[in-house]
């Protein structure tokens, strides 16, 4: 396989990717509309909805968003997941405060050659797609991306993975976001149960 064949099979990889985790992303659309100073105003998630991201955790290179998972798109889609089996899915989105953070991330997941490295003077987030099992406490990566300053997948980046962790083998500022994401999840779904219990209580038995 050529070196051209290679990269169009790369292409064709992300797009197929992008279409099942995405199902109504196009190329080229955004997943983070930029304000002031480069930070979040909205963020796109897998349930194709826009919403005002959630801060979680911040250090001196990073900043971790998540969308408002208090919203009911969000909420039943995962619903049925996180009382059937204890788990939900969750997109995180990872803002650059410095080139240097964008470059130990891509040097962690073995893109540390030069191209990739200086590709991190266009790149503002990082987009990763996980699902979170409270029960066992951990977390596991499904889908990881870089995200360009126009608020865009950069598809060369893309990365299908099933890597996995315990929240304790995170560094300090994941482990402080996971845990904030699953204290609002955890307390958002018992709010939503309450409420799908009172609407199926006032309607009665079907005759």
């Amino acid at each position: 396989m050529d070196l051209h064949t290679r990269r169009s099979f790369h292409t064709f990889r992300a797009a197929l990717l992008l279409l099942l985790l995405f199902p109504a992303l196009s190329f080229g659309q955004q997943v983070v509309q930029r304000g002031p100073f480069g930070k979040p105003i909205s963020v796109y998630d897998e349930t194709q909805q826009w919403s005002s991201p959630l801060l979680l955790a911040s250090d001196n290179d990073i900043e971790i968003y998540i969308p408002d998972v208090t919203a009911n798109d969000w909420l039943s889609r995962n619903y049925s997941d996180f009382e059937i089996r204890g788990i939900y899915t969750l997109s995180l989105f990872t803002r650059y405060k410095t080139a240097a953070a964008c470059r130990a991330n891509q040097t962690s997941w073995g893109m540390g050659d030069a191209e990739h490295l200086d590709a991190c003077k266009d790149i503002g987030y990082r987009i990763r797609q996980v699902k979170i099992e409270p029960g066992q406490k951990s977390v596991q990566i499904l889908f990881a991306a870089m995200v360009d300053r126009n608020g865009q997948i950069d598809t060369s980046s893309i990365q299908q993975t099933d890597t996995f962790r315990t929240w304790d083998q995170l560094d300090a500022t994941a482990q402080k976001a996971i845990l904030k994401a699953n204290e609002i999840v955890v307390r958002q779904m018992r709010i939503y149960d309450a409420r799908i219990q009172n609407t199926s209580s006032r309607q009665g038995p079907v005759e």
